[in-house]
């Protein structure tokens, strides 16, 4: 895909991240707009998400400023493009359906590839080997030439910090990525303050309520725990993993039509098991409750209608099937 000539040619686009966008995506839709608009300088822009992550808002508004966002579209772009996610269901039900398109969209992604994503693109970059989005987004300024301001420079690097965990999940690409961005005006402190921030009331109840409905497994001497919460499904993943589980899986509803799932390992899990909770776990759970999952191997979710508890005990079947699979002779009795 020749990606300057496809910005060239489209006088708008929208510019689309998942339902409750975090850091990575909020900032890289940020710089994908100062990409476009270094390109095409009389474009027109407009952002869209289901909703925005609190940390996310004040990254946003430490480094940028505030912007509008839509959550529901109403006029037809020259181009669609859809960052840090590459499925239609993890937009949200006000923005799944919103273009039909594919010659007409471009994704930009870094999870587990959809294997439904012909439907929704002709033209792809999904990177499953890098550890954000903003990190490819990195990428395309050099490639096509474009500089960094100091802004999308502190942007990029705290997208990579935040679903990087401050480079716990990182590579020699991913240093060389940070490197040339605070090389390029990012302050490196900065950006590790901008994601500080104590969960309100509500997320600490959610997660106290995680703990004290979960289940606790023990599979082949690894800590799986399930539970069920009405909302904060990621909080409360990882608030469960920092108490000791080796998986942590998580069930929400919020509504009669709306059930969340979110999932986290340690990376000490899947490197002795090798268990992907985007592909051996979330997939498939997608389909139990009506809609679609995926995601990464330490860190995955799925969205849909229906069965959460259903899915929620086939979660840890899954993962002791996926054990089982992949290491027969550490399961033998």
């Amino acid at each position: 895909m020749n990606i300057i000539s496809r910005l060239e040619s489209a006088s708008s686009i929208i510019i689309l991240g998942h339902h409750n966008a975090d850091p990575d995506a909020i900032c890289s839709m940020i710089a994908f707009k100062e990409l476009y608009k270094s390109i095409r300088p009389d474009g027109l822009v407009s952002f869209a998400c289901d909703d925005i992550s609190r940390v996310a808002v004040q990254v946003m508004n430490t480094f940028y400023g505030p912007i509008e966002i839509i959550n529901s579209i109403d006029e037809d772009p020259d181009l669609y493009v859809l960052l840090d996610t590459n499925s239609r269901y993890q937009l949200g039900p006000t923005l799944e359906n919103s273009f039909d398109c594919p010659d007409k969209t471009i994704v930009i992604d870094h999870h587990e590839e959809n294997p439904d994503i012909e439907k929704i693109t002709t033209h792809a970059i999904v990177e499953s080997d890098r550890f954000s989005t903003c990190e490819i987004l990195v990428s395309l300024f050099q490639d096509l030439r474009v500089e960094f301001s100091s802004k999308i420079a502190n942007l990029l690097l705290t997208g990579i910090l935040f679903d990087t965990r401050r480079f716990f999940y990182a590579d020699q690409r991913t240093l060389e990525a940070a490197i040339h961005l605070i090389e390029s005006g990012a302050d490196y402190l900065a950006c590790v303050e901008s994601l500080i921030i104590r969960p309100d009331r509500s997320e600490r109840i959610a997660r106290l309520k995680a703990a004290g409905r979960l289940r606790v497994y023990d599979i082949h001497g690894w800590v799986i725990v399930i539970s069920k919460i009405g909302a904060y499904e990621a909080s409360a993943c990882r608030g469960l993993i920092d108490l000791g589980a080796d998986v942590a899986i998580i069930g929400g509803k919020q509504a009669k039509d709306k059930v969340r799932l979110s999932s986290r390992s340690t990376s000490e899990f899947f490197r002795e098991t090798g268990v992907n909770l985007g592909t051996d776990v979330m997939e498939p759970l997608g389909e139990i409750i009506g809609g679609e999952g995926g995601g990464h191997a330490n860190a995955a979710g799925a969205n849909g209608t229906r069965n959460r508890e259903e899915a929620l005990l086939r979660s840890v079947e899954l993962i002791r099937e996926a054990i089982e699979k992949r290491n027969p002779s550490d399961c033998e009795s």
